[in-house]
């Protein structure tokens, strides 16, 4: 193989690296929303509405919730257009609206502490337990503060507490925008009489009656149906409102690795065959569009739409929470807050050229409606908070397994979870696991590798009679390819066969990167020294300059071995293999997760035990 053979086919590997990337850049699953906003979105002003006949609102309100299903009177829901959060009914046969303030939507990175209660009541916690997590209900704002997941611990050290998934700052399931059912209202919380069900109540001023209940699902889900309840003699309209999804916030252990996002908010629309929405790679270039007039990055950056969609979720690296209303909602806002650039608090004009997302956060959008006395709208939701794994978010429904992110690698994605996991079932070290997966995928391509080395050596027992062709038609490049091809034909040689063995790992390779991106099951997953196959090995980071990973210099070492021992058609080609590609493999795996690193220097292994074989076998002939 030539230089320049060599150069297109590295160039060539690179952009099979890089196909996820490219394939999602220029073909992406569905249109970006329609509408940015700077800051978090303001909910209709409160106005006074004008004198209209008793009969429009109910005539008004069968323009459409179709997310809330009506009982205890005619369905009905909010207008289109209502303004005024709350409309009351009086004796008169005319229909007046009251002035209310407005409410704004809370600012999801802010501390609860900074929210005023409206009344002086205590904040009472309630847990709910099952075998995979403890759940902590606030009575204040009627929301989940926190989700512990029993089965995962915090730290790579095995004696470390379990996840705690925290969304004090944004409780999840808290409303915004309902005047007494807000973040800053106090309910009634008590656990039913079962131990894993929960309820929650709170009648406003106006007679509005909420409840809701709260039990386990399969797995990681939470089942949650609010009711709302007229019980006043008073048609009650409500504003349009939202919902959180809860906030996020970068873990400790979540380090950064190349080409693996850590943060990321996903939605799916409701609109046919559209696919999901991945928003992480666009986080951090909200910040820009919404910068000031001084070109700094605001703190925090927000979307919003309202395309109607079947649910949203929020995701660090491994965990992942998502919010699954019946029948859908009406749109969303995003919300993303960025790091600060050292020294920035001090000068705001340290503002940093590029935003870092450490904490990302979401609500849903839930229309207005209109309850005539007595009448009731009630709505159902799921919550999946928990890890990021595929056997539990399959079962699901709604494709809600697609925040896994695996794109166009996912049938090999699926498939190498499977026998991953299957592996681990009978031997449990993912390690383990790792090598016979690899060693099955040799046995699998033994014969295309072993035809690919005899092939190789057919080529190197031609280079006499390819030197001979090249001093005969040193002056005809198109007649020595021709006379070259013409004799690879005639001896059964592959010129490009060399190069099989590599490309059919690609497809392992990639997918076993995807996985790592999004999978929990290698999360602090140890072997031998590793103590987590999801990262780099990063010994003695705490006393050396660039930490030491030591199977990354493995691998580079026995490719080198594997490299001097591969025939090729001339030295030269040889001398710089021999060299270049341990380097570059050296430099690109140095940073990688510790899994993929050892499925590469496995398969190495394997490639020169081959070759050791194949020799000896050949000297036994001779």
């Amino acid at each position: 193989m030539k230089k320049q053979d060599l150069l297109i086919a590295i160039g060539l590997f690179a952009l099979l690296l890089a196909w996820p990337l490219v394939y999602s850049k220029f073909f992406p699953l569905s249109p970006k929303p329609v509408k940015t906003t700077a800051s978090p979105p303001r909910l209709p002003a409160t106005e006074a509405a004008p004198e209209q006949d008793t009969a429009a609102p109910g005539s008004r309100a069968r323009e459409g919730v179709d997310s809330f299903h009506q009982r205890g009177g005619s369905a009905s829901g909010g207008p289109a257009d209502t303004a005024s959060p709350l409309a009351e009914l009086g004796q008169a046969p005319r229909l007046r609206a009251i002035t209310v303030p407005e409410t704004r939507a809370t600012d999801p990175f802010q501390p609860r502490s900074a929210i005023a209660l409206r009344d002086g009541e205590p904040e009472k916690l309630v847990s709910l337990t099952n075998a995979n997590m403890a759940l902590t209900f606030s009575s204040r704002g009627g929301g989940l503060i926190a989700t512990k997941l029993l089965q995962y611990r915090q730290t790579v050290d095995k004696r470390s507490s379990p996840v705690v998934l925290d969304f004090s700052n944004a409780p999840a399931l808290s409303y915004s925008g309902l005047p007494e059912l807000s973040a800053a209202d106090n309910f009634s919380i008590t656990p039913e009489a079962a131990a894993d069900k929960l309820r929650l109540e709170k009648t406003t001023a106006a007679g509005l009656r909420f409840t809701r209940e709260i039990s386990f699902g399969s797995d990681y889900q939470i089942i949650i149906a609010d009711t709302f309840r007229n019980e006043s003699r008073q048609i009650i309209a409500l504003p349009e409102c939202a919902i959180q999804v809860g906030s996020m916030r970068l873990g400790v252990q979540e380090s950064k690795t190349i080409g693996i996002e850590t943060m990321g908010i996903d939605v799916l629309h409701s609109s046919e065959g559209e696919g999901v929405k991945y928003f992480a790679g666009d986080l951090p270039k909200l910040f820009k569009e919404q910068r000031d007039e001084d070109q700094r990055l605001p703190r925090t950056a927000h979307l919003t739409t309202n395309r109607p969609t079947d649910w949203v979720a929020v995701k660090s690296k491994f965990f992942v929470q998502i919010l699954a209303p019946e029948g859908g909602i009406a749109g969303y806002q995003l919300s993303a807050e960025r790091a600060l650039a050292p020294g920035e608090s001090e000068d705001p004009s340290q503002t940093p050229k590029s935003a870092e997302v450490q904490a990302i956060a979401a609500q849903a959008s839930i229309p207005s409606r209109t309850l005539n006395p007595g009448e009731a709208a009630s709505q159902s939701f799921s919550l999946y908070s928990g890890p990021k794994k595929y056997s539990c978010l399959s079962l699901l429904g709604l494709h809600q397994e697609e925040v896994m992110n695996f794109g166009f690698w996912t049938p090999v994605c699926k498939l190498l979870l499977l026998v991953l996991n299957a592996t681990y079932a009978a031997i449990p070290n993912y390690g383990i696991a790792i090598i016979l997966l690899t060693i099955l995928i040799r046995v699998l391509f033994w014969p295309l590798t072993h035809k690919s080395t005899e092939s190789m050596k057919r080529m190197q027992e031609l280079q006499p009679l390819i030197m001979e062709l090249r001093k005969k038609h040193k002056d005809s490049p198109r007649k020595l390819q021709e006379e070259t091809m013409a004799l690879y034909k005639q001896h059964k040689v592959n010129p490009v066969s060399g190069c099989l063995p590599m490309l059919i790992q690609v497809p392992v390779f990639i997918a076993l990167f995807v996985v790592l991106r999004s999978a929990i099951e290698l999360r602090f997953a140890d072997f031998l020294w590793i103590r987590d196959l999801s990262e780099p090995e990063r010994l003695f980071a705490d006393y050396l300059p660039i930490p030491l990973n030591i199977l990354p210099i493995f691998m580079a070492a026995t490719q080198a071995w594997q490299q001097s021992m591969t025939p090729a058609t001339d030295a030269a080609q040889q001398k710089m293999l021999l060299w270049f590609m341990p380097v570059m493999m050296l430099v690109m795996f140095y940073m990688m997760p510790s899994a993929l690193v050892l499925y590469w220097s496995t398969n190495t292994v394997i490639m020169v035990a081959q070759q050791l074989i194949q020799k000896k076998r050949a000297a036994l002939k001779k």
